[in-house]
């Protein structure tokens, strides 16, 4: 019985890092920017996925979602599984741009959506003590206005 327990579990282990190494190498074909900045009327902002893939361990379904589902009578996003970023990157499409999905959306809808997403997030890890940026400023940069001197 022993060694049928043992069996099966390193089944199920082997089968587990098989499913780990190619959902890697289909994430590794994907190219997706370290940091990736948005200009807006506020000033630009930039995203760096690099931080919150290595540094916080977030994965793309953190924030890109595929469909919702309805939890505890809210409809929430389901995380975007390796098999639709697969299947989107074949038709060659983005898989990580909300048009995709969802066609083109308003200012006003990507503000909310960044927004509510981006600011819920840090304000949740700022009350457990992390340092994360959650006022305007913080993430919105202006470029700095230069004196225009005569004769330069």
């Amino acid at each position: 019985m022993k060694r049928l327990m043992v069996f099966l579990l390193t089944g199920v282990l082997v089968g587990w890092w098989g499913f780990s190494l190619a959902e890697e190498k289909a994430l590794s074909e994907l190219k997706v920017p370290l940091v990736k900045e948005y200009q807006v009327k506020m000033g630009k902002v930039a995203f760096p996925h690099a931080k919150h893939f290595l540094d916080a361990g977030y994965s793309c379904g953190t924030c890109h979602h595929e469909k919702k589902a309805k939890v505890n009578g809210k409809m929430v996003p389901t995380p975007m599984s390796v098999a639709k970023i697969k299947e989107l990157h074949a038709q060659g499409k983005s898989p990580f741009q909300c048009k995709t999905c969802h066609g083109q959306l308003k200012k006003a809808q990507y503000k909310k959506l960044f927004h509510r997403n981006c600011l819920s997030c840090h304000k949740a890890m700022k009350a457990k003590g992390k340092n994360l940026p959650t006022k305007c400023r913080d993430c919105h940069v202006k470029p700095k206005k230069r004196r225009v001197v005569e004769g330069c």
